[in-house]
């Protein structure tokens, strides 16, 4: 049996790995995301193949042999960001460490130095493995030859000589005649235009190679013909680009490559450095006799309450003492320096408040509340969560757990009460590097004390009439039934109009209607596509959108909140402050956030909601509030002399891009599309498909626009310009939305991260505004027995007594409306009544 030699592409496997994961550093702030990465993928290639000689290979110089044939080779790359060239060195030393060899040759990529290896090992007798993500490595698989495609998912798919002609039907020699005609987009190889890979593989397929092609070119269609002709210099060019070379002066011998024994110091140390403790368990497990100093977490030691309460008692009349507080259930776990205990919850308030001033660092402060009563208020707690949130909106769990996992880098935890101590060093480093990046005011002003308020708001609940909505719900069913009969009807046949591929059999293959666009599993039947095919007048569209509608009114709003009402007709929704990352609050169990208003059948949702006996409800409305916002941050005069004088923004608007005096509904409706379009970064193409109409009109409006409220233009390329140089946009009060969107591989995902950047300014600093609302507001409501019950977007609802609802609503509005001064009034519509309307 042959010895086997696996030869990995190292630069593509640390590449995929940089932007694979996100936001991954050490405590001091040095980027470890490509680093971890990379070792994940290469301990389970270890894992898996177990190889007794190996090698790594590394690109060198951005100059190769290509750059001389081509100056445009790679050109169309972005410049290797700096975060990434600072953790290459660790990427090698962990291999070294590990006792694998690692290859560079100055001016050859990795892919010429593996296949002069592969090429001079294989004929040396050794079994090859090439280890890559690139497709053009393939051309080197021969009988000794196999290449181990890894994809973006970490998944692995073996090439040998019969697999890969199989699945191709071409040689592996072929493959650079394949790029010849195809190009490749990543490297810049231009290939032929018009000329994709099936089509490239088809037609070497038939010729052979690239000389025969061009001798046959009589057989090919004139349009295709004259193509090849035009591009033949480029075509040959390409395929010369596309070979590997084996060549590449690289003096080895099979010795040098044999596995050896990894470096328990070396590895101790690079592990240690990099804060990196998951690694070493993996390591572990791999090399179970391998000798890791500093790889197991520190574990606390159990002491009975008395104990830690003297831990906790300030050593003079200056000193605060620091604590660590974890709720579960009906028990806390206690820190204090390395030990903890474990108490029923009910003692922890009283205990903790003979001490004095003890500085809790803990987690989720609402619950805390929910599960310690509010007079926990009386102690200095600091919530680890909000913190964090603040830190990084983009992480989807704050729970203990992970942020314990993330400070001590490690995918596994022991028992939460044997590393509670650790939360008191995570709580202060959080607690510093909010003050150092200048969000601990947003933390205290802000998060923090609404976390109080969403507690009372949660505690009262909403009330709902449940009988009101149990009719309503039996009332959707039965419309959605009679439209499910004229459904079939126009089908001529029943079928389940919740299964896509029933319905597109329906519309596209009996009905010859016209598709859209295509899925993985058959034509789409989304929204768009039905709503595009109800404005071409078909009726079957126009009739399913209704029934997906009343379907989901019925199924999720009336339902989902059924499910949740108590037996005082209450419903507790959830609020979470850690959901989004422009600083929205939303909602859970059920989402009351998304409470419809779209149209009369919609609003009926909302007409559930109802005061209670001797109560009546007021709801208060920001009026516009993202567009006041817009015009104070781009301090655009036209725009702010608009919102000053009281105007109807969106008939100011429409005068400018009809250039008229009088303004229609019709206008009023387009200004408006365009108005909040602005905000959320529409493109024209997105404006055409949301009003119907020719992409050069829409590209007018926003034309118009731009030229009548220029200062919006440049607040726009000011944001972004301010995204691309930091990372990260800014609200006006300090909160921070990172946007590695922004450097993504993936043109859609840049495009969101273009929209982001705007829209997180703008919704974040409203978002600020109503919190900062909230919190001033709850604390005036409880001299007048009033109650906040409920806030969606842009919407708070108090429930307030029958004889102090004047008084309410005039309260309301002055808090709302005076809550921050920009140059623009803040403008608040107040309502009240039974039911919220």
């Amino acid at each position: 049996m042959n010895k086997r030699v696996f030869l990995f592409d190292g630069t593509g496997m640390a590449y995929r790995a940089f932007y694979a994961i996100r936001n991954l550093s050490t405590s001091k702030g040095f980027p470890t995301n490509a680093i971890f990465g990379f070792i994940r993928i290469f301990l389970k290639l270890l894992k898996d193949f177990k190889p007794e000689y190996a090698a790594v290979a590394f690109d060198v110089g951005k100059k190769t042999f290509r750059n001389e044939i081509l100056k445009s080779y790679k050109a169309n790359r972005k410049p290797t960001p700096d975060a990434f060239k600072v953790q290459l060195p660790y990427i090698k030393k962990f291999l070294k460490c590990l006792g694998i060899k690692v290859l560079e040759v100055e001016g050859y990529e990795a892919d010429d130095v593996i296949a002069t290896l592969a090429d001079k090992l294989s004929k040396e007798g050794f079994e090859v493995f090439i280890v890559t993500s690139d497709k053009d490595m393939r051309q080197l698989i021969g009988e000794n030859v196999k290449v181990i495609s890894i994809s973006h998912r970490g998944s692995q798919k073996l090439y040998d000589l019969e697999k890969f002609k199989k699945e191709y039907g071409i040689e592996p020699w072929q493959i650079p005649e394949v790029f010849g005609l195809s190009g490749d987009q990543i490297d810049n190889i231009p290939g032929v235009p018009g000329i994709g890979e099936k089509t490239a593989v088809k037609l070497i397929r038939e010729f052979g190679n690239l000389e025969e092609l061009y001798k046959n070119l009589e057989k090919l269609t004139p349009k295709r013909r004259e193509t090849l002709k035009k591009f033949k210099e480029q075509a040959f060019l390409s395929r010369e680009l596309a070979k590997v070379k084996k060549d590449v002066p690289v003096e080895i011998s099979p010795e040098e490559l044999k596995v050896k024994p990894p470096d328990g110091k070396c590895l101790s140390e690079l592990l240690t450095e990099l804060e990196m403790r998951s690694t070493a368990k993996e390591l572990k497990k791999i090399f179970p006799n391998l000798e890791l100093k500093g790889s197991e977490i520190e574990k606390g030691k159990e002491k009975d309450l008395t104990e830690i309460l003297k831990l906790l008692a300030p050593k003079d009349l200056f000193s605060q003492p620091a604590g660590g507080l974890i709720v579960r259930g009906d028990e806390a776990i206690l820190s204090a320096g390395k030990y903890f205990t474990v108490i029923p919850l009910k003692e922890v308030l009283p205990k903790l408040k003979e001490r004095g001033r003890v500085k809790l660092y803990t987690f989720n402060l609402k619950d805390i509340y929910h599960n310690c009563g509010q007079e926990m208020r009386e102690l200095p707690l600091f919530d680890i969560s909000l913190g964090y949130y603040l830190l990084n909106p983009l992480l989807k769990d704050y729970s203990p757990e992970n942020l314990l996992k993330e400070h001590l880098k490690s995918a596994e935890l022991p028992p939460l009460k044997e590393i509670s101590h650790h939360v008191i060093s995570l709580g202060q480093i959080t607690e510093e590097k909010l003050k150092k990046e200048g969000l601990y005011k947003l933390y205290r002003e802000i998060e923090e004390p609404l976390s109080y308020v969403l507690y009372r708001m949660e505690k009262r609940g909403v009330l709902f009439d449940r009988e009101y909505l149990e009719t309503f719900g039996k009332e959707l069913r039965e419309e959605a039934e009679r439209i499910e009969e004229k459904i079939y009807q126009i089908a001529r046949e029943a079928f389940n109009l919740n299964s896509p591929k029933q319905l597109a059999k329906i519309l596209f293959e009996k009905l010859g209607l016209k598709p859209l666009k295509r899925t993985k599993s058959g034509y789409s039947t989304d929204v768009e596509t039905l709503t595009t095919l109800a404005l071409e007048g078909h009726r079957i569209a126009q009739l399913l959108l209704i029934y997906r509608k009343l379907t989901k009114i019925e199924g999720t709003f009336v339902k989902g909140i059924l499910k949740y009402v108590d037996s005082q007709g209450r419903v507790h929704t959830k609020f979470l402050q850690t959901a989004t990352a422009t600083g929205r609050l939303s909602s859970a169990e059920p989402n009351l956030q998304n409470l419809p208003v779209s149209d009369e059948i919609s609003k009926k949702v909302r007409h559930a909601v109802i005061s209670p006996e001797g109560y009546k409800l007021v709801w208060a409305d920001y009026s516009q509030v993202e567009l006041r916002i817009l015009a104070h941050l781009s301090g655009d005069e036209r725009l702010i002399e608009a919102f000053r004088k009281g105007e109807d923004i969106h008939s100011e608007t429409a005068k400018h891009l009809f250039e008229v005096k009088e303004v229609d509904e019709r206008m009023r409706r387009v200004a408006k599309t365009v108005n909040f379009g602005i905000i959320y970064g529409m493109s024209p193409h997105g404006l055409s498909e949301r009003l119907g109409i020719p992409l050069k009109e829409a590209e007018e409006f926003i034309e118009k626009y731009f030229k009548n409220f220029p200062k919006v233009k440049e607040f726009i390329d000011s944001t972004l310009d301010e995204a691309y140089r930091k990372g990260f946009v800014t609200t006006l009060f300090g909160r921070k939305r990172p946007l590695p969107e922004l450097k993504d591989r993936n043109y859609h995902v840049r495009s969101f991260g273009k929209r982001a950047a705007v829209n997180a300014v703008i919704q974040g600093t409203a978002a600020d505004v109503m919190k900062l609302a909230m919190i001033k507001l709850d604390r005036e409501l409880q001299s007048t027995d009033s109650f906040m019950v409920l806030q969606v977007h842009d919407e708070i609802v108090v429930e307030t007594p029958q004889e102090k609802e004047e008084e309410t609503k005039r309260l309301v509005r002055e808090v709302m409306e005076g809550v921050v001064k920009l140059s623009v009034p803040l403008s608040v519509s107040v309502v009240s009544g039974n039911r919220w309307e």
